[in-house]
């Protein structure tokens, strides 16, 4: 860890949160922000250790006396004040002593886990600590100033945008000339044209991206194999969802639909119910700031509530943008699963994804966008209406 930045900056999150303190814990990896924050490498560490981050003044790193010249290695800097135990009695002293008139600190933590992706702390440690004197808060914000995009970041999502957009009109486009010629075509082959189009624009997935047609739309994450694939028919919906990036840098995800035929008054009605939630959701991104990601997953839920699917709307609204994954580790638009209480602060990546799932079919429409200073961004095209195939 170099003083002069990951711990400074640190600090100055912890400061303009108007902690104490930050106390970061580890055992065996189960924290990875942890480890992944101060650049520490758990290798070779077999016993917990906590390191106590004030507002102000040096940090402390507590850990086990057996571990001494693996942490010199580990974490060198002279800056930090090491305290070692054997003893547990020791530990629960040196905690003690570390975190005396702490107040408010920080810990990787969520009340009755309610951000699950944060939580990584054993309630028998928060138990441990709490008994020191000092009152627990999550680090869930103070967390998401270590994932917010740099420019190079927006540039390589801009770049997977239009590969991902080319690929979709390349599935859409074969599924307009099979359906014109009067041949047949099936999710596989779909699938493996959007396979190959991401990988000509350089682009890298963890996963084959959705093709579902009929009723494999109204499994939110269908995956198309041997055993379940499925020809295009009219009357049938279309539902491609597909998502990469360039490596190690922010994902690009959307979904787009159609239908083989002349759309039914029920899908359209489910259609424009799913719109009008993710324009609701635009709205409120674009136009207000320092909103939590629970807020635009209630006002977008609401509308499609408000049209008589609210029980067919079965995921949260939207999630993080990642970079190996498209879910990230930023806050998620979520009243549904969880309740997201993380704010969205300039610089994360989201998706808004509302969904319709009756059975028989399935409809969603997914965008990104960048959230700024002044209000967020989309970063990818908007669908207007479902393609006639």
């Amino acid at each position: 860890m170099n003083p002069e930045t990951e711990l400074q900056k640190i600090q100055a999150i912890v400061r303009a949160a108007h902690l104490d303190g930050w106390l970061f814990y580890d055992f065996k990896g189960l924290n990875p922000f942890a480890t992944q924050l101060l650049h520490i490498s758990r290798e070779f560490l077999t016993r917990r250790w906590f390191l106590y981050i004030p507002a102000s003044g040096p940090a402390t790193l507590i850990h086990h006396r057996i571990e001494a010249t693996t942490w010199q290695q580990i974490l060198p800097d002279p800056s930090v004040v090491r305290r070692v135990f054997s003893a547990h009695q020791e530990l629960d002293a040196l905690l003690r002593e570390t975190l005396a008139g702490g107040g408010r600190v920080a810990m990787e933590y969520s009340p009755r886990g309610e951000v699950p992706y944060v939580s990584y702390v054993d309630a028998g440690t928060v138990e441990r600590v709490r008994e020191c004197g000092v009152e627990i808060v999550s680090s869930a914000d103070l967390l998401q100033h270590f994932i917010v995009w740099d420019e190079a970041d927006v540039q390589a999502h801009r770049e997977a945008v239009r590969g991902i957009v080319g690929a979709k009109d390349a599935a859409f486009q074969l599924l307009r000339e099979r359906r014109a010629a009067g041949e047949a075509v099936t999710e596989l082959e779909v699938q493996d044209l959007l396979v190959r189009q991401i990988a000509a624009a350089g682009l890298e997935f963890d996963h084959a991206p959705i093709v579902a047609f009929g009723s494999h739309a109204s499994d939110g994450h269908y995956a198309p194999g041997p055993s379940t694939d499925r020809k295009l028919e009219s009357g049938m919906c279309v539902l491609i969802d597909l998502w990469a990036g360039v490596p190690d840098r922010p994902m690009a995800d959307i979904t787009w639909v159609g239908f083989a035929g002349e759309p039914t008054a029920e899908y359209l009605r489910v259609w424009e119910a799913v719109r009008d939630a993710r324009d609701t959701a635009v709205s409120l991104l674009t136009s207000q700031t320092g909103l939590q990601g629970w807020q635009v997953d209630r006002a977008a839920r609401a509308v499609i509530a408000g049209r008589g699917f609210g029980e067919a709307f079965r995921h949260r609204l939207g999630h993080s943008l990642g970079r190996s994954s498209p879910h990230g580790a930023g806050a998620n638009l979520d009243d549904l699963e969880t309740h997201d209480t993380r704010l969205l602060l300039p610089g994360l990546g989201v998706t808004v994804e509302p969904g319709v799932y009756l059975g028989h079919l399935g409809v969603r429409s997914e965008i990104n966008l960048l959230i700024t200073a002044s209000g967020a961004e989309v970063t990818t095209p908007l669908q207007s209406a479902p393609y006639r195939l």
